[in-house]
C-alpha cells in the first residue's frame, strides 16, 4: 500500500502526464482511487477522482465517471473541505452538461462558483461551464460574458492549460457571433500557449477552430494547413473527438473545391472514428454531409443510404430527449402530474392536517416513492431508549404494497446512528463507501440491493423520526432537485407530526379545562367558607391589635405619668415645706401676740420671712403649673390626630420636656439641632409619638451596654414641599437580620424585659400613613443607628382622620 507521500507523488505525475498519455493516466487514476479507498485516505481518493473525471471528459466519456465523482463529492463533504468539494462539483456539472442535462449542470456549476470564490482556478472553470451552457442554448453573446469573466482572473494563477481552455471557448463563441477577428486573436493565443506548453489536445482543437475561421473566410489553403496540423496532434494523443471534427472540416474544404470523392473519403474516415466512440451528434452531421457529397457524384443509392443513416441518428438524438419532452407535454395536458403538483397534493392531504401518525405515515411514504421515483421510502422512529430504529411505515413502489422491516439496533450501525442522531440530512450517492453510512450499508442496504439513500430528520417535540429514501438497483447520484424534493417531503412530515401533537395538546387542554372548572367551583366554595372564617379572624386580630397598641400607649403614658409625678414632687415639696414653716411661724407670732410678748423686732423678722416664703411658694407652684401645662399639651397631641399648624422645633422641645424626667435618671444626652422656622401643616400628635418612640427605643435598646449615649436630631431641606429629619444615636446598632425585621409588629430583642415589639412598628405606620412621608433605616453594628424621615410640610388629606 503506498504511503501518503507516494500518493501525492503519483497524483502530481498524473497531473503532469495526462495530456500526453490519457489512457495510461486513466488506468493509474482507477488504481489510486481503489488504493486510497482501502487505505482510508479520502483526500487522495478525491484528488485521483478529479483527475479521472478530467481524463474521461477529455475522451468524450464524462458521464461514465459519474459514480466515481459522486462518491468523491460525499467524501469531500465529510471532510468539510469546500475547495475539494467545489472541484468535484465542477466535474459533476461537466458530465451532466455532456449528457444535455443543462439544468443539473447549471445547478452544480453555480454551487461550485459559490464554494470556490477563494479558489480562482475552480471558479474560472465553473464560469466557463456556465458559458458553455449558454453556448449550447444558442446564446453565444451571454456565453462570451462568462468566458470573459473567467479570463479576467487568469492572472491570479499560473495555469496555462486553463488559460488555453478559456481562450478556445471564448474564440468559439466570438466566431458564432461573427466576430471573426476577435475569435482569431483568442484562438491564436490559445494555440501559442498549447504549443509552448506541449498541450497537443488543446493545440489540435485550436488548429481546428482556426481552420473553421479560414473556411468561413474562404482561405481554403490556409485552412487545409491548419487542419492537417491539428489532425497530426490529435492522432498523437488519441484525441478522437478532435480527429472526427477535423475530418469533417477537411471534407468541407474539398467539397468547396468540388472534389466530391476526396470529400467523401474524408467524411468516411470521420464517420469511422465517430461510430467507434459513439459521437452521435458528429456522426449525424457527417452522414448528412456524406449524402450531399454522394448526390454531387450522382451516386444516388449511397446518397439515400447516408441520408437515411443521418435521419436515424437524428431520430435517436430526438428520442433521447423525448421522455423529458413527453413528460412536459403530459404535465401540461394533465395526463401526468408534475413533481410540484404531487408535492402540493401531499401537503394538502387530509391525513397531513387531521391524521394520526399511523394514518399520515403511509400517505407520505407512498407519495414519496412517486415524487422521487425511488422504489422504497420508509419512516423510521427512534425508541424511547434511543437504542434502535423501528419502522413505522415503508412503501415499496415496485411491489405496490407496504412492507415491514425488523428494528435496527444502534449497536449494529453505530457510525450511521451517530450521524443521523445529529439531526442533519445525509446524502449518500454511494452508501457503501460513504463515511457516515458504510456500516448501515453492510447491515441493511446491501442485502436489499440498495446502493444509494437519502436520509432526512423529521423532528417533533416528543418524537425523533427519519425519512429514508432507498434507491434499488444501480448507484443513483442524487441531483439538487432530488435533494430539494426530499427535503420538502420531510418538511411536510414535520408539519403532519406537529399537527398531531397540536391536536393532542388541544385535547389535553380541554380535559384540563374541564377539570379546572370543576376544581374552581369546589375551590370557590371552600374560598367562601374560608373567607368568612378569615374575615372573623381578621376582625378579632384587629381588635387584639388595637388593644395591644392601646396598651403600648398606656404603658408609655404610665411611664410618662411616673416621670411627671417625680418632676412635680420637687416644686410641690418645696412649696409644702415653705408652707409648713410659714404656718409654724404664724402660730408662734400669734402666741406671742396673745401673751402680749410680741416684740417689734420679732414681728419685723416674721414679716420678712413671710415675704420670702410666699415668693418661694409662688415660684414652685408656678413651676408645677408649667409642668402640668406641658404634660397636658403633650397628652392631648399624642392621644389625638388633630391637624393643625405648628413649628417643628416646638414639637421636639415638648417631647424632650415630657421625656426629661426619664432621661434625667440616666447619663444619656439629646443634642437637638432643629432650629425654629420649620412650619408644618400636619398632625403633631403622631409626629411627637414617632420622636418619643425613637428616643425610648434608643434608651431601652441602643444604649444597653453604654452608660452615656448621645442622640442627635437634625433637619434639612429636601425640596420645596418636603423636609428631611434625621434622628441618630451612637448605640450598639443593628445587624442585617434585625434591620430586615425591625418594623415588623411584635418583633423585639427585649422580650420579657419591657419590650413590646410595637414601638418602631407604630412609628413606621404613622410616618408612612397619616404623616404621608417615608422612613429609612441605616445602622452599623457597634457604631450607630440612623432613622431618616422625609415628611411633607403639608400633610396629605386623610378623610378617615378628618372625619
Amino acid at each position: 500500500m503506498p504511503t501518503e507521500a507516494q500518493f501525492a507523488a503519483q497524483i502530481a505525475q498524473i497531473e503532469q502526464d495526462w495530456h500526453l498519455k490519457p489512457e495510461k493516466s486513466r488506468q493509474l487514476c482507477v488504481e489510486l482511487i481503489d488504493q486510497a479507498r482501502e487505505a482510508r485516505l479520502p483526500y487522495y481518493q478525491i484528488c485521483a477522482a478529479e483527475l479521472y473525471g478530467k481524463i474521461m471528459d477529455h475522451e468524450g466519456k464524462a458521464f461514465e465517471a459519474r459514480n466515481v465523482l459522486y462518491e468523491a463529492v460525499q467524501q469531500a463533504q465529510a471532510l468539510h473541505n469546500f475547495i475539494l468539494e467545489a472541484r468535484i462539483y465542477e466535474q459533476i456539472a461537466r458530465l451532466h452538461y455532456t449528457k444535455g442535462d443543462y439544468r443539473t449542470a447549471l445547478q452544480n456549476w453555480l454551487t461550485c462558483i459559490e464554494l470556490a470564490e477563494s479558489d480562482p482556478k475552480t471558479w474560472m472553470l465553473a464560469k466557463v461551464g456556465v458559458g458553455q451552457i449558454y453556448d449550447a442554448l444558442n446564446d453565444s453573446a451571454s456565453a462570451i460574458v462568462f468566458h470573459q469573466a473567467a479570463a479576467a482572473r487568469i492572472n491570479e494563477i499560473d495555469d496555462p492549460y486553463l488559460d488555453a481552455k478559456i481562450q478556445i471557448n471564448l474564440g468559439v463563441n466570438l466566431l458564432k457571433c461573427h466576430r471573426n477577428q476577435e475569435a482569431k486573436v483568442a484562438l491564436e493565443r490559445a494555440l501559442a500557449i498549447c504549443l509552448a506548453r506541449h498541450y497537443p489536445d488543446y493545440a489540435a482543437e485550436s488548429y481546428f477552430r482556426l481552420g473553421e475561421i479560414a473556411i468561413d473566410e474562404a482561405a481554403l489553403e490556409s485552412a487545409q494547413t491548419l487542419l492537417q496540423n491539428g489532425l497530426a496532434l490529435a492522432r498523437q494523443v488519441g484525441y478522437q473527438w478532435g480527429e472526427a471534427n477535423i475530418y469533417s472540416a477537411m471534407a468541407e474544404i474539398e467539397a468547396q473545391q468540388e472534389h466530391w470523392q476526396t470529400a467523401l473519403d474524408f467524411i468516411h474516415q470521420g464517420q469511422k472514428i465517430s461510430a467507434e466512440n459513439n459521437f452521435s451528434h458528429i456522426l449525424m452531421r457527417q452522414h448528412l454531409a456524406a449524402a450531399q457529397y454522394a448526390e454531387a457524384l450522382f451516386d444516388m443509392p449511397q446518397a439515400l443510404a447516408e441520408l437515411k443513416a443521418g435521419f436515424e441518428f437524428q431520430q435517436q438524438i430526438n428520442n433521447s430527449t423525448q421522455p423529458e419532452q413527453r413528460a412536459e407535454l403530459e404535465q401540461k395536458t394533465g395526463l401526468r402530474l408534475s413533481v410540484g403538483t404531487m408535492l402540493i397534493n401531499l401537503a394538502n392531504h387530509q391525513a397531513i392536517e387531521h391524521g394520526k401518525l399511523t394514518e399520515f405515515g403511509p400517505v407520505i411514504t407512498e407519495a414519496a416513492t412517486q415524487i422521487l421515483d425511488v422504489q422504497r421510502v420508509g419512516l423510521w422512529v427512534s425508541t424511547a431508549q434511543q437504542d434502535r430504529l423501528s419502522c413505522l411505515s415503508l412503501y415499496d413502489q415496485k411491489l405496490r404494497q407496504f412492507i415491514s422491516e425488523e428494528p435496527i439496533e444502534y449497536a449494529r450501525a453505530p457510525v450511521f446512528m451517530k450521524s443521523i442522531g445529529m439531526h442533519k440530512s445525509l446524502i449518500a450517492h454511494d452508501a457503501q463507501h460513504h463515511p457516515d453510512a458504510w456500516d448501515f450499508s453492510e447491515q441493511y442496504l446491501q442485502s436489499r440491493g440498495i446502493p444509494s439513500i437519502l436520509v432526512f430528520p423529521v423532528i417533533s417535540t416528543n418524537q425523533y423520526c427519519w425519512l429514508i429514501f432507498e434507491h434499488v438497483g444501480e448507484q443513483r447520484n442524487w441531483v439538487p432537485d432530488d435533494i430539494q424534493h426530499a427535503s420538502q417531503i420531510a418538511d411536510i412530515a414535520v408539519r403532519a407530526m406537529s399537527n398531531q401533537e397540536r391536536r393532542l395538546f388541544q385535547t389535553e387542554i380541554h380535559e384540563l379545562n374541564v377539570r379546572l372548572i370543576e376544581s374552581n367551583e369546589a375551590l370557590e366554595t371552600r374560598v367562601k367558607e374560608r373567607t368568612q372564617a378569615l374575615a372573623q379572624s381578621n376582625q378579632e386580630l384587629r381588635l387584639a391589635m388595637d388593644k395591644l397598641v392601646q396598651s403600648e400607649k398606656l404603658a408609655a403614658l404610665g411611664s410618662l405619668v411616673a416621670g411627671i409625678a417625680h418632676e412635680l414632687n420637687t416644686p410641690l415639696g418645696a412649696a409644702l415645706t415653705c408652707s409648713t414653716t410659714l404656718s409654724a411661724s404664724s402660730q408662734e407670732i400669734n402666741r406671742q401676740l396673745q401673751n402680749n410678748a410680741l416684740k417689734k423686732s420679732a414681728l419685723e423678722e416674721f414679716i420678712a420671712n413671710n415675704l420670702v416664703a410666699n415668693q418661694l411658694i409662688e415660684r414652685n407652684i408656678r413651676r408645677a403649673s408649667d409642668l402640668v401645662s406641658h404634660f397636658k399639651q403633650v397628652a392631648v397631641d399624642t392621644d389625638s390626630t388633630r391637624r393643625r399648624a405648628f413649628d417643628l422645633a416646638e414639637i421636639v422641645n415638648e417631647v424632650l420636656a415630657m421625656l426629661h424626667p426619664q432621661l434625667k435618671m440616666t447619663q444619656h444626652r439629646v443634642d437637638n439641632q432643629i432650629a425654629a422656622g420649620w412650619l408644618f401643616d400636619s398632625y403633631p400628635g403622631p409626629l411627637e409619638q414617632v420622636f418619643s418612640n425613637f428616643i425610648l427605643n434608643s434608651v431601652l435598646h441602643g444604649f444597653e451596654d453604654k452608660p452615656a449615649g448621645l442622640m442627635t436630631l437634625h433637619a434639612e431641606p429636601c425640596d420645596a414641599q418636603h423636609v428631611k429629619i434625621i434622628y441618630e444615636d451612637n448605640g450598639i446598632g443593628m445587624n442585617t437580620e434585625i434591620q430586615k425585621r425591625v418594623f415588623d409588629p411584635f418583633f423585639t430583642t427585649k422580650l420579657g424585659k419591657g419590650g413590646s415589639g410595637l414601638g418602631l412598628y407604630i412609628a413606621y405606620n404613622l410616618v408612612t400613613g397619616i404623616l404621608g412621608g417615608e422612613l429609612q433605616l441605616e445602622s452599623e453594628p457597634g457604631q450607630f443607628t440612623r432613622f431618616t424621615l422625609k415628611l411633607p410640610l403639608i400633610a396629605p388629606i386623610n378623610l378617615q382622620v378628618e372625619e
